[in-house]
């Protein structure tokens, strides 16, 4: 079972905290206003990889788009021109490594009439049948569907993990507000819905889930926050001259995540984590101005567990039930967190919207865990430069992490490696939110508040948290190349 859950992707932005509101103030930050982001690591002239994107509108049989001509200008502004779109967003956390295009003319196709009825939401055939509509010869590596109306399914917006498909309801994309667009294409590129732990003082296992980190689209953050450090080292978007691996106890000065690439800096610590593959990962998110962070309610310094070095299905840790006015990313206070058993005490000194000195501790001595403990800032840490360069396992394009046997697919593997497509699913903004009930033992029924949505192309669920994954056959895409 994928380390996924349902996240809704909500319209709107989260109110700024009191530390955030005085961060903002303190560096002049502002709302992004027809300028670009700024990248947050050096950028490498051209992008490596350009992904041609094509967007297809859809009238079902018994079902038509509101209006066809704002749903396609909506959609060249979600997916390729708005200053937060998917192609400026990736272009933006990738350094420039991603170039998402329009696959002909501005991107967008349609409307093409298929042969659905609106009261079935038939994820794979409704992919089927709009890649047969697409005219022979647009080549395209990416394709989002938009289908008419706002309940035709359980789900606001759907994405094949990693894959080649996102699915949209047409309020998802009808709209100025681009978190769903950003969410499910991040499903696409291999991310998985970043979750949160509340971890016993003294550990960093055994802990239990707390919903979502907040702190980037892919963990309900919205459009306004910027990747977490482990979703930019799995891409390897972060460039190995901004991560440091100490492999003794030491100080490192992070610069935030998503700075400008002129300020320079460290800006992220990856190091190992036991002997089973497992790694930690440390960032400072702070409020920048013209970055893709001016949302952060929290700032300060961020505590991710990347299990099997699975970096894009990573965690963020706390001690602590969230609490706004107390919380500095994953700390609460200065008090440190520490996981006895690993040794590792982890400690923050000199917060300013430019950086943060952080202690790594890698010789604490405390109580095991399930003892009492005061453990204070570390003193056996010492301020040797930190070894550049992290070694980092592939991405869970190549390294899945489950915690229970998968459902085995009939299908072959994903063009990104050999994990099956997973289709993530988010619910439509209600106003009476509601968490999805659970699918039937045979897997060919999606029961959600409202009625049954029957989804005869899914082979196996499983549940994570609030939600359901929903693990899709993989279907032939007519014309489709891989990248």
């Amino acid at each position: 079972m994928a380390r996924t859950d349902l996240l809704p992707t909500r319209s709107g932005r989260r109110p700024l905290g009191r530390r955030a509101v005085a961060l903002a103030a303190a560096t002049a930050a502002t709302a992004l206003v027809g300028a670009p982001f700024a990248v947050p690591a050096a950028a490498e002239p051209g992008p490596e990889k350009t992904d041609r994107h094509a967007v297809v509108l859809v009238n079902f049989r018994n079902a038509s788009l509101s209006d066809a001509k704002v749903v396609h200008e909506k959609a060249v502004q979600q997916l390729f021109k708005a200053k937060d779109s998917v192609a400026a967003y990736y272009a933006a956390n990738s350094g420039q490594r991603l170039a998402v295009v329009p696959a002909q003319g501005d991107g967008v196709f349609g409307p093409f009439d298929i042969d659905v009825d609106k009261s079935k939401c038939d994820p794979g055939k409704i992919a089927d049948l709009a890649a047969k509509a697409m005219p022979a010869d647009v080549k395209y590596d990416h394709m989002s569907i938009v289908m008419p109306g706002d309940n035709a399914c359980g789900w606001w917006g759907l994405g094949s993990q990693p894959g080649p498909t996102t699915w949209f309801q047409e309020g998802a994309i009808n709209g100025d507000d681009t978190t769903a667009a950003l969410h499910e294409f991040g499903h696409n590129m291999g991310f998985a819905h970043e979750g949160r732990e509340l971890c016993p003082v003294g550990q960093f296992t055994g802990c239990s889930g707390d919903g979502t980190s907040h702190i980037t689209p892919m963990g309900g953050g919205g459009s306004h926050k910027g990747l977490s450090a482990p979703e930019l080292i799995g891409r390897h978007w972060l460039s190995p001259d901004r991560i440091v691996s100490p492999k003794t106890s030491t100080t490192v000065h992070l610069t935030p995540l998503h700075a400008p690439a002129a300020a320079g800096g460290t800006r992220a610590v990856d190091i190992p984590f036991g002997t089973d593959g497992d790694r930690l990962v440390l960032d400072y998110r702070a409020v920048a101005p013209n970055s893709l962070d001016t949302d952060i309610e929290n700032p300060g310094v961020f505590v991710f567990r990347v299990d099997k070095g699975n970096y894009s299905a990573a965690v963020n840790l706390r001690n602590t039930t969230e609490d706004k006015n107390k919380m500095f990313g994953s700390f609460t206070g200065t008090a440190p967190m520490t996981d006895l058993t690993h040794h590792i005490s982890l400690t923050y000194d000199k917060m300013t919207p430019d950086g943060i000195d952080v202690t790594i501790d890698l010789a604490h001595q405390g109580a095991q865990p399930g003892t009492a403990t005061t453990a204070t800032t570390a003193t056996t840490a010492t301020t040797a430069t930190a070894t550049a360069g992290a070694s980092r396992s592939a991405d869970a394009a190549t390294n899945p992490v489950t915690t229970t046997p998968r459902p085995t697919p009939s299908a072959k593997s994903s063009e990104f490696g050999d994990a099956p497509e997973v289709l993530n699913a988010t619910k439509p903004p209600v106003k009476a939110a509601s968490h999805s009930a659970s699918p039937s033992e045979k897997g060919s029924q999606l029961a959600a508040t409202g009625g049954s949505v029957l989804v005869p192309t899914l082979i196996g669920t499983a549940f994570l948290g609030a939600g359901a994954v929903l693990v899709l056959r993989r279907r032939r895409q007519v014309r489709h190349r891989r990248h």
